[in-house]
């Protein structure tokens, strides 16, 4: 075992240097938020939960059951990234400003692909740290939080496309409930703009994080639009990806986010916020007792 610790922290040093040489040639033009992938890239209305953030989380760190030797080498290479990450070069946003529609949509999409890409290198980085029941159950998670957070765009990524085998007549469907989704957010929206702005912060397709009654509405028009995707699967799918999601896990979300508060970087920009270390306050990381109640969190626009 102590062979096994000693091989995790000398990997912490070539994770860092991974890390930042792929985030430098990933970094954005228009921005390090958004897209689909890599370190919180969202897909539509939301972003992506990846290693490098779940690990973060003190509850998540509890199910995993991960050793003081194993937090101490995640947070050591979580925390070298973070601080060459915000010493990393800014995108040029006046000359993005510049390019035509075509030029943005293009870049915008390669910028995509690249972060996809980081985001897969870094799970595999930091899949070297875990043992592999505990890599097997934290893949577990990604993938509950994936589908609760989009179904559609979790059935049509490349990784579960290929598993479930999902086949194009699927995948028309996927787009149509979609399309009837944006199609019912863009009347609610436009009814809000008719009445002065009042009224419920979002139906299926989005929303900016409505309150009380609203809420209620955002997360009974996204558990609907979820259950819609996933009957479009057989039921030979519907078993496979039920045994790939393991045990129901339910994640404290307000802890969870309470965690990147005060960091560098919420969330949605890399995963890379709070960068509190274990051991000092980062027992409030994601899911401590002090994290706060259970709670969920809309998708951001």
């Amino acid at each position: 075992m102590m062979s096994i610790r000693f091989v995790r922290q000398a990997v912490v040093f070539s994770l860092a240097t991974i890390l930042v040489s792929a985030f430098v040639q990933a970094q954005p033009p228009g921005g390090g938020g958004g897209g689909r992938g890599g370190f919180g890239g969202g897909g539509r209305g939301g972003f992506t939960m990846d290693r490098a953030m779940l690990l973060r989380a003190e509850q998540i760190r509890k199910e995993l059951k991960i050793e003081d030797a194993q937090a101490a080498t995640i947070d050591a290479a979580l925390e070298a990234f973070r601080e060459e990450r915000m010493a990393a070069p800014r995108p040029d946003f006046e000359a993005y400003s510049k390019l035509s529609e075509e030029e943005k949509t293009a870049l915008r999409e390669k910028s995509t692909k690249e972060r996809e890409e980081l985001s897969k290198k870094t799970d595999e980085a930091l899949g070297a740290m875990l043992e592999p029941e505990q890599a097997k159950r934290l893949d577990q998670i990604s993938l509950q939080l994936k589908l609760q957070n989009g179904a559609i765009d979790a059935l049509k990524g490349d990784d579960l496309k290929t598993k479930l085998a999902v086949t194009d007549e699927q995948i028309a469907k996927l787009d149509d409930i979609q399309k009837a989704a944006d199609a019912e957010r863009e009347k609610a929206r436009a009814e809000r703009e008719a009445n002065g702005g009042q009224g419920a912060g979002g139906t299926a397709g989005g929303g900016r994080g409505p309150g009380g009654a609203g809420m209620e509405q955002f997360l009974a028009a996204r558990k609907k639009l979820n259950e819609s995707a996933l009957s479009v699967l057989t039921a030979d799918q519907t078993k496979m990806l039920s045994e790939m999601e393991g045990a129901k896990f339910e994640l404290d979300m307000q802890a969870f986010f309470s965690s990147f508060r005060g960091g560098n970087g919420g969330p949605p920009g890399g995963g890379d916020g709070g960068g509190r270390k274990r051991g000092t306050d980062g027992g409030k990381d994601g899911g401590g007792k002090d994290g706060g109640g259970k709670g969920t969190r809309p998708q951001a626009e």
